[in-house]
């Protein structure tokens, strides 16, 4: 099977009273009404905060912006410090680490005193193990254990054990992750901190589970599950589940791991974690793999497993949890050599050896066995400090010696950075003048492609004209009527390929710059849509209430130039239609427009992305166009196309 995912543990940092959970919760909510703006207030909302990460992260992540708030109103560093730790508790619930990161560091640069600080460093270092950051992890645990240590705080010890016994889980050295997971199980026990013992039980649980004691492991998972009930810790009951279910699997009873799983899933998708679910996801997998055991590679087990594997999968990736993805990666690898997709099964084991190497490799070992020894290191070092300080006399003598060396160092530097700064101004003249001779290059294809493309329809125009001046009798009125067609569609290219070329010129000039200020959506679909009222295409516009702040003509030009090659692109396509919506992905606006038409392949829109791509007006200078007005303004173009499945023009806008 695989290492089981661990239980995610908040350390404490505050002493409360027997209350914990919702009941704490509800006593502090009682108790800020009446409170006035003073630090018993801050600490009030600070608490808040703790404790509503075990209830709704959000919630918890709102008091603590309040704290924040009025801690540095106040102007107190120690309230202003456990704010800022609280936000990265709420933070790190929902899986958003590096953000979590910033405000555990934004709170260490308060210099809080030392029993907060002891907390900060453990909160870092239990971030750190689920980056699969062992080093770091480690380092900031032993740093935090030894304040504990010197403060006298249990609590503090409790928590900070815990996390280190999830740091030797997560590296299958269970003997020791079960030594620690129980020091700090006693030390809860005794000061009745019932959310940490659950904690405690449920990473013993873990723990057992891997060394195959399934039995002692499910006692633990449940004894655990009390009192998650008891505090009204839905995350934690859920992970407890999750791990029952798992347990059951490597038993072989798939109806109660099936089961459990879905109590599981049902509880993490009400809490929003991820990181669960994707456990979950994973625990489905290995049933279906082992449902699949003696019976057709390709039969629908295997494809339920692929699926549910996949689905963990992405979630893994985007919380960069190393040891998942090797462990999926593997079992991907065995499913496609199973199916005789030998290849991919290959790639696949790499991939996983890749994640493997990464987290277990020798110099992170090493590492690791150094931070073990880092209490010893320190004596030592103290010792080598008396033994420096003995030293010193005879190292005043050497002083004048060293700055003679140093001296002649020095002037060998200045002469070596003189040269290397000569040969790098060099360098930047050549690539000057190999871009001046590329930009000529580039200039001479550009005039010598706009005198082919303006010259054609200019000749037409004249020709029609000539022949209507001298030979008038000649044409007929069906000739004359289609003469007159093509001379008019030519004069019509012409000017758009005129405008064209001095809108993409008036962009190249220094002083033309956008003048970004709040543009209304609606009003530019608006325009859009009376601009290509006379096209015989259907028009739709989706999400549009909304705004942008950007130069509205660079934006309109913009979107003129992509309609128009869509409305070009469809004049073959019975049942034409164009789709523009807004949208936004991940905190970013969107604006995409869409065509059934035809498509065509990448190269036809290489004029998006080449600056050194020059081509003709029919067939790519609006490219051109669109491509430097849009980064003028900040957004950045893709586009998707198929043959006979239309095309996606999406601009991005920071």
């Amino acid at each position: 099977m695989r290492f089981f995912t661990v239980i995610l543990l908040l350390a404490s940092y505050l002493t409360f009273a027997q209350k914990e959970g919702q009941a704490l919760v509800d006593s502090l909510l009682v108790e800020l009404r009446n409170k006035k703006e003073d630090t018993s207030k801050v600490s009030i909302l600070n608490n808040l905060s703790f404790n509503y990460g075990y209830i709704d992260p959000a919630v918890g992540k709102k008091y603590g912006l309040e704290a924040m708030k009025l801690s540095q109103k106040l102007n107190w560093n120690d309230g202003l410090a456990n704010a800022y730790r609280n936000i990265g508790i709420n933070v790190s619930i929902n899986s958003e680490y590096p953000e979590a990161l910033q405000w555990y560091f934004k709170a260490l640069k308060q210099n809080p005193d030392k029993k907060i600080k002891s907390t900060i460093l453990r909160s870092i270092g239990l971030v750190y193990t689920y980056m699969t950051d062992y080093k770091n992890a480690l380092d900031y645990d032993m740093r935090a254990l030894k304040m504990s240590e010197e403060l006298g705080d249990k609590k503090g010890q409790a928590a900070v054990l815990s996390n280190i016994g999830i740091v030797y889980y997560d590296l299958a050295d269970f003997k020791k992750a079960i030594a620690y997971y129980d020091r700090a199980r006693r030390i809860n026990k005794e000061m009745g901190n019932l959310i940490f013992l659950a904690n405690n039980l449920g990473n013993l649980g873990n723990s057992y589970n891997s060394i195959s004691d399934y039995d002692k492991a499910i006692w633990y998972y449940e004894q655990s599950i009390v009192l998650n009930d008891s505090v009204g810790d839905l995350d934690n009951k859920a992970i407890n589940l999750g791990s029952i279910a798992d347990t059951y699997a490597r038993k072989k009873d798939y109806g109660k791991a099936v089961d459990y799983t879905n109590q599981a899933i049902i509880l993490h998708e009400k809490t929003g974690n991820e990181r669960g679910l994707a456990f979950n996801y994973e625990t489905i997998g290995y049933i279906y793999v082992d449902l699949s055991e003696g019976v057709n590679p390709n039969g629908p087990n295997i494809a339920k497993a692929s699926e549910y594997f996949g689905k963990a999968l992405k979630i893994y990736t985007k919380l960069k949890d190393k040891n998942s993805l090797s462990d999926i990666y593997g079992e991907l690898a065995k499913i496609n050599e199973r199916k005789g997709n030998f290849a991919d099964a290959l790639r696949l084991y790499k991939t996983s050896v890749v994640y493997k190497d990464s987290v277990f490799n020798t110099d992170n070992k090493q590492t690791i066995k150094n931070l073990e020894d880092r209490r010893a290191i320190e004596l030592r070092d103290k010792q080598i400090q008396v033994n420096k300080l003995r030293l010193a006399t005879k190292e005043r003598e050497r002083w004048l010696y060293i700055i003679g060396i140093g001296m002649l160092v020095l002037i060998g530097l200045l002469l070596f950075y003189q040269n290397h700064n000569r040969r790098k101004i060099n360098r930047k003249l050549q690539t000057l003048n190999d871009e001046l001779q590329e930009a000529d290059r580039v200039k001479t294809r550009f005039f010598s492609i706009l005198n082919h493309d303006l010259r054609a329809p200019v000749a037409r125009l004249i020709s029609f004209l000539r022949l209507q001046r001298e030979n008038p009798e000649l044409l007929d009125e069906e000739s004359r009527e289609r003469m007159e067609n093509h001379t008019m569609s030519s004069a019509e290219n012409l000017l758009e390929a005129m405008e064209d070329m001095l809108l993409w010129t008036k962009g190249q000039m220094e002083n033309f710059s956008p003048k970004p200020r709040n543009v209304s959506l609606s009003d530019l679909f608006s325009e859009i849509r009376n601009y290509f009222k006379d096209e015989n295409v259907e028009f739709s516009f989706a999400d549009q209430d909304s705004s942008l702040m950007t130069d509205p003509d660079y934006l309109k030009t913009i979107l003129r130039n992509l309609t128009s090659n869509s409305v070009k692109a469809l004049a073959k396509t019975p049942y034409a239609s164009i789709k523009w919506r807004a949208f936004k992905e991940n905190g970013i606006t969107k604006l995409a427009i869409t065509d059934n038409g035809p498509g065509a392949s990448q190269e036809k829109f290489r004029a998006l992305y080449d600056e050194k791509e020059v081509v003709g007006i029919k067939t790519g200078l609006g490219l051109h166009l669109i491509r430097d007005l849009a980064k003028s303004i900040g957004c950045s173009i893709s586009v998707t196309s198929e043959k006979g499945e239309g095309t996606t023009f999406t601009l991005s806008f920071q």
